[in-house]
């Protein structure tokens, strides 16, 4: 009877913690760079601002601050594929985002470790869809390493 009467009790901690609302990311005022609300889940604010800088630019076509936002030797693995330095955006998000108006919305986001893992739905600008994971790690501010594996 103890044991059930633990697990009722369990299953009610459980049950409440999951209904309640996150609190809103102090970073950018509770809403993400998709404008969709997302917890406060990332390693740090300014890890979630350079993440929402890089959604914004991406979706926004502007190649410039996509180029300031990645360390010179940044890396960025996009399901197996590795993009180095300034091929990031020369090789991999120009032609394939920017230049095809491709778009970025954000699904969810969750820190791991050091690293901000956000989850997107991807409009190819062609028609099609994609899910993915980015992973990212952020260091002074700029992107310095992303883990991109398909859902």
């Amino acid at each position: 009877m103890r044991t059930s009467a633990l697990a009722v009790v369990a299953l009610a901690a459980i049950t409440a913690a999951c209904g309640q609302e996150p609190p809103p990311p102090a970073a950018n005022g509770g809403a993400s760079a998709t404008g969709s609300a997302s917890a406060t889940t990332t390693p740090g604010d300014r890890t979630g601002a350079v993440v929402d800088t890089f959604i914004r630019a991406a979706n926004g076509g502007d190649v410039a601050t996509l180029r300031k936002i990645f360390a010179p030797d940044a890396r960025f693995d996009r399901a197996g594929t590795v993009f180095t330095g300034a091929d990031i955006v020369n090789g991999f998000l120009k032609p394939d985002v920017t230049d095809a108006g491709g778009r970025y919305h954000e699904t969810a986001r969750r820190a791991e470790g050091e690293r901000l893992t956000v989850t997107f739905t991807f409009d190819t600008g062609r028609g099609g869809e994609e899910r993915f994971t980015y992973s990212f790690l952020v260091r002074d501010g700029r992107i310095v390493d992303v883990v991109g594996r398909y859902l």
